[in-house]
């Protein structure tokens, strides 16, 4: 799930590229201009959305996990 979460916010970018807009449609707009500062407009923020959903994760199964057999026995 963890996994499948993080490529579905890198892959929303692509999304850009059939017309439905977002994040991906500034980076796809710079990439085609040679203008990095819209293509760091768009790809920024879908990075730290992407650490933001995995640091969620990552607290959710902190949050979640049991203890382990031996911490039960002691």
């Amino acid at each position: 799930m963890r996994t499948a979460s993080i490529q579905a916010v890198g892959l929303a970018a692509v999304t850009a590229l059939i017309g439905a807009g977002g994040l991906g449609s500034l980076m796809f707009e710079g990439l085609f201009s040679s203008a990095q500062d819209l293509v760091l407009l768009g790809v920024v923020p879908i990075v730290l959305l992407g650490v933001l959903v995995d640091g969620m994760f990552k607290l959710l199964i902190a949050l979640t996990r049991s203890a382990t057999p031996m911490e039960l026995a002691q």
